[in-house]
Protein backbone atom coordinates (compact mmCIF):
# COMPACT_ATOMS: atom_id res chain seq x y z
CA UNK A 1 0.00 0.00 0.00
CA UNK A 2 1.75 3.01 -0.81
CA UNK A 3 1.96 6.08 1.57
CA UNK A 4 1.29 9.20 -0.45
CA UNK A 5 2.37 12.59 1.20
CA UNK A 6 1.00 15.49 -0.79
CA UNK A 7 1.99 19.46 0.15
CA UNK A 8 -0.57 22.10 -1.37
CA UNK A 9 -0.91 26.03 -0.53
CA UNK A 10 2.65 26.08 0.68
CA UNK A 11 0.89 23.90 4.28
CA UNK A 12 3.72 22.98 6.23
CA UNK A 13 1.63 19.72 6.71
CA UNK A 14 1.04 17.45 4.22
CA UNK A 15 -1.97 15.35 3.48
CA UNK A 16 -1.17 11.59 3.99
CA UNK A 17 -2.76 8.82 2.57
CA UNK A 18 -2.51 5.49 1.54
CA UNK A 19 -4.29 3.61 -1.18
CA UNK A 20 -4.31 -0.26 -2.53
CA UNK A 21 -1.95 0.24 -5.57
CA UNK A 22 -0.93 3.57 -7.09
CA UNK A 23 -2.52 6.05 -8.12
CA UNK A 24 -2.53 8.96 -11.00
CA UNK A 25 -1.94 12.62 -10.05
CA UNK A 26 -5.15 13.39 -10.81
CA UNK A 27 -6.39 11.09 -8.15
CA UNK A 28 -4.03 12.70 -5.77
CA UNK A 29 -5.75 16.00 -6.77
CA UNK A 30 -9.38 13.94 -6.11
CA UNK A 31 -7.96 13.39 -2.65
CA UNK A 32 -6.94 16.59 -2.11
CA UNK A 33 -10.26 18.61 -2.82
CA UNK A 34 -12.17 15.66 -1.27
CA UNK A 35 -10.00 17.11 1.84
CA UNK A 36 -10.92 20.49 1.06
CA UNK A 37 -14.58 19.87 0.72
CA UNK A 38 -14.05 21.78 -2.79
CA UNK A 39 -16.54 19.73 -5.60
CA UNK A 40 -15.16 20.01 -8.57
CA UNK A 41 -17.05 20.72 -11.56
CA UNK A 42 -16.80 19.77 -15.14
CA UNK A 43 -13.78 17.89 -16.83
CA UNK A 44 -10.88 19.79 -16.30
CA UNK A 45 -7.16 18.97 -16.41
CA UNK A 46 -4.95 18.63 -13.24
CA UNK A 47 -3.47 22.52 -13.62
CA UNK A 48 -6.64 24.44 -14.36
CA UNK A 49 -8.06 22.63 -11.18
CA UNK A 50 -5.14 23.74 -8.91
CA UNK A 51 -5.01 26.96 -10.56
CA UNK A 52 -8.74 27.97 -10.13
CA UNK A 53 -8.94 26.43 -6.25
CA UNK A 54 -5.67 28.19 -5.19
CA UNK A 55 -3.98 24.74 -4.33
CA UNK A 56 -0.15 25.66 -6.20
CA UNK A 57 2.26 25.02 -5.72
CA UNK A 58 1.46 20.84 -4.97
CA UNK A 59 3.84 18.48 -4.96
CA UNK A 60 3.93 14.90 -3.41
CA UNK A 61 5.66 11.82 -2.63
CA UNK A 62 5.28 8.51 -2.80
CA UNK A 63 6.28 6.30 0.15
CA UNK A 64 10.06 7.64 0.29
CA UNK A 65 10.41 8.78 -3.28
CA UNK A 66 11.77 12.08 -4.75
CA UNK A 67 9.83 15.37 -4.28
CA UNK A 68 7.55 15.80 -7.71
CA UNK A 69 5.80 18.41 -8.76
CA UNK A 70 2.12 18.65 -10.15
CA UNK A 71 1.36 22.42 -10.56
Amino acid sequence: MPLYRVWYRNNEEPLEFTTPGRISEAEMLDQVLAHEGIEPTGPTTVQALIASHGLAPVRYTEDESEMNVIG
